[in-house]
């Protein structure tokens, strides 16, 4: 068995995401290198499916978790009321791909503010996992792309 390129480029854009989320001293090079993950697909086309919906699920999961965040961070009761908003909505605008992330980072802006703003720390997130998206596309665009011809008219 050999290590193949999407392999050895995910493992890149992990690297290039930390590096560049350390030299831009964001708060969680964590959430850069896990965006970077997720949008390195088997295609270029696929790679940036994949970004959209992580973003799209990051910004609602954001504002949602923003939003009940300033009304009672950590409560469990409106953690399960947020989840079945954010469900919703992702139905409502057939965003089925991005429920999963949607929820992980209302959770996270809930649970893991431990006194930080809640305004800073969803910017941050929805920040950290731009990054990670840009990076992993453009690697996969730039670098050994696969079915390139096939994707031109992306």
């Amino acid at each position: 068995m050999q290590i193949g390129m999407r392999n050895i480029k995910t493992a890149l854009a992990v690297t290039i995401s930390i590096i560049i989320a350390n030299l831009m001293k964001l708060q969680s090079p964590f959430y850069t290198a896990i965006a970077a993950i997720i949008s390195m697909q088997s295609s270029v086309k696929a790679s940036f499916k994949a970004g959209r919906n992580r973003m799209y699920g990051t910004i609602l999961g954001a504002a949602i978790g923003y939003i009940f965040a300033l009304i009672y961070p950590g409560n469990a009761f409106l953690c399960g009321v947020g989840i079945i908003i954010i469900i919703y909505l992702c139905n409502t605008f057939k965003w089925n791909q991005s429920t999963s992330i949607a929820c992980i980072v209302f959770l996270s802006i809930m649970i893991n503010l431990n006194g930080k703003d809640p305004l800073l720390y969803s910017i941050y997130r929805t920040i950290d996992t731009f990054i990670g998206i840009i990076i992993a596309v453009l690697i996969n665009y730039f670098i050994v792309p696969p079915k390139k011809h096939k994707e031109s008219k992306m």
